[in-house]
């Protein structure tokens, strides 16, 4: 009877200790990186956007000022309801901006990376999927169970990045552009 009694506290005191772990890994600070600071980092993040059109916006009507100054993932209609919930994290080495990423969460089940960008001069260095971690992380951590992106299809560097962490391709469309998302059983981050 009391070898028992010891199993199933060694069972509970287990499984307590388990979901402890996996919660702190999940919530636990990713990398080394900052919430933004629009007075530090605004004018490099501006830069960034600017050199990186192309890979960043599927189009040319999106303001990088109008996202930096609302927490907001757009001007459009229906973006008004994330208006102030972007989160917006940076990654500084040596007191420089090497990049960043944004995300927020669209739903109740799904969130959304919007943006994941690294410097030129800090490229090739494992920031990209240092950034794309963290924000699969915190959108794991707000309560969401798929993490989705969207990515340029001739963007092979991202893609492999993305697919090297259990993203899978969701749809293609006609404009070049390539949707992928993970949960959290397949991510490997």
């Amino acid at each position: 009877m009391k070898r028992r009694s010891l199993k199933v506290v060694a069972a509970v005191a287990l499984a307590i200790g388990l979901t402890g772990g996996i919660a702190y890994y999940m919530t636990r600070p990713c990398c080394p990186v900052s919430d933004f600071v629009s007075q530090r980092d605004r004018k490099e993040m501006l830069k960034i956007f600017y050199d990186d059109w192309y890979w960043l916006f599927p189009g040319s009507d999106y303001s990088p000022e109008y996202i930096l100054d609302t927490k907001s993932p757009g001007k459009e209609a229906y973006q008004a309801q994330y208006r102030g919930k972007l989160q917006i994290k940076v990654l500084r080495k040596d007191g420089k901006l090497a990049g960043f990423t944004t995300y927020y969460k669209k739903n109740f089940y799904e969130g959304q990376i919007q943006f994941v960008a690294v410097s030129p001069a800090f490229r090739r260095k494992g920031y990209g999927q240092m950034l794309t971690v963290c924000a699969v992380k915190g959108l794991f951590a707000m309560g969401c169970k798929k993490a989705s992106l969207l990515t340029r299809l001739n963007n092979e560097k991202a893609r492999r990045i993305y697919e090297r962490l259990g993203f899978k391709e969701t749809s293609r469309d006609d404009d070049g552009f390539i949707y992928y998302s993970v949960t959290p059983k397949d991510f490997k981050g």
